[in-house]
């Protein structure tokens, strides 16, 4: 965006807005596969082939989109249309969905831990043996890693830590010398995300920021954190964002003490009022600090999720809520989309895992072949699906 043109928050559209944009959108998408097939028969089945798939997953007509800087997003780690990311992360599922082609190279998005430094002593990280160690990745290998990435047609990097605002300077720096066509995310805490922070990331080109809010009460918050006032910075950074008119998407690890249908539903209603575009539920996984810990969901906790997941994504009444996303109902009817399938994790010592749940090195970005990483983590797989 030009650093003059005015800022605008993001904002959720609807109704005839959106039923005008599904259809640009669609015709995108079958412009894409004329352009690859050279035949509108191969393009037209591709396209289906896409909205089958949608609908196998029984995922609910989505009732909205997300609306930023002149770009339409529809889901947390897709690239905002009309934009030359989207376009790439396009040609990749007509391969996807290609049954002649098994062979897929294309990779849509990483999570890269950029450092091991955090404030925090949150009760579920999975960098825990990490935290505040001696970095290992130099500012070199930050652009390094980075340029691998985006030299495979990477559509989204979505930036972690540790706490990735601890080396706020480096990541501005990443992002300026990028090459375009790569949507920027930061997932962060929020800790430390001021307006001067938020006026930074937006103009060095950074889509949205994803902040982890683990419950609608402050207090619960702060000691899941380990940090008092943690849940203000949450509160601070998000109205900073909006302000940049970044998307704000928000992350809650849903918990066994959290998960039932009340919490759920105050969760959203406190996501509505931060302003946020998209929510994400993770489970407790039994790695990093959770290690050893009986922290899975029952499955009644799982159906209660699920049953909200589709009410508030599908019940037109709920089309002034965020998006919600819940990637475990997708990982138990098709398996997880990590392993260098869709996307990978990237760890603060550049070692690449399926996942950040999935911590099993296949390789490191910094010295060894992105690609021979990559086929080898496909062969064997992720461990948490």
């Amino acid at each position: 965006m030009n650093k003059n043109q005015q800022k605008h928050p993001s904002r959720l559209i609807s109704g005839l807005e959106l039923i005008f944009i599904k259809f640009f959108l669609r015709f995108r998408i079958f412009q894409i596969g004329i352009k690859k097939y050279k035949n509108p028969i191969k393009a037209f089945l591709g396209l289906k082939r896409m909205i089958d798939f949608r609908r196998s997953l029984n995922v609910n007509k989505l009732n909205r989109f997300v609306k930023s800087n002149d770009c339409y997003f529809f889901g947390l780690n897709v690239p905002g249309w009309p934009s030359k990311s989207f376009d790439l992360f396009i040609d990749s599922l007509y391969d996807r969905r290609d049954t002649a082609k098994d062979n897929n190279s294309h990779l849509l998005s990483i999570v890269f831990a950029i450092t091991k430094k955090c404030p925090l002593r949150c009760e579920h990280c999975f960098e825990w043996d990490r935290l505040n160690k001696t970095e290992s990745l130099s500012i070199n290998d930050l652009h390094q890693i980075t340029s691998k990435f985006q030299n495979r047609g990477l559509g989204q990097i979505q930036f972690s830590g540790g706490e990735p605002l601890q080396r706020f300077d480096d990541l501005i720096s990443v992002s300026k010398l990028a090459k375009k066509g790569t949507d920027f995310w930061v997932l962060t805490s929020g800790y430390g995300l001021n307006n001067e922070k938020a006026k930074q990331l937006q103009e060095a080109g950074f889509t949205g920021v994803n902040i982890s809010l683990d419950h609608w009460d402050p207090a619960t918050h702060d000691a899941f954190r380990g940090m008092p006032s943690s849940y203000n910075w949450v509160e601070r950074g998000a109205a900073n964002i909006q302000k940049e008119g970044l998307v704000l998407a928000l992350t809650l690890c849903a918990t066994k003490t959290f998960t039932n249908n009340e919490n759920l539903w105050k969760y959203a209603e406190l996501a509505k009022k931060l302003g946020a575009g998209f929510v994400q539920i993770l489970e407790p996984k039994t790695v990093g600090h959770y290690a050893g810990k009986d922290v899975d969901l029952t499955l009644d906790q799982q159906l209660i999720i699920e049953k909200f997941f589709l009410e508030i994504n599908g019940n037109k009444k709920f089309s002034d809520y965020p998006i919600f996303q819940y990637p475990a109902h997708h990982q138990r009817k098709i398996g997880c989309f990590g392993a260098g399938d869709l996307y990978m994790y990237v760890d603060s010592n550049g070692d690449a895992h399926a996942c950040p749940f999935c911590q099993n090195k296949a390789g490191n970005c910094v010295s060894d072949s992105i690609d021979n990483t990559i086929s080898e983590m496909r062969v064997r797989g992720c461990q948490q699906a």
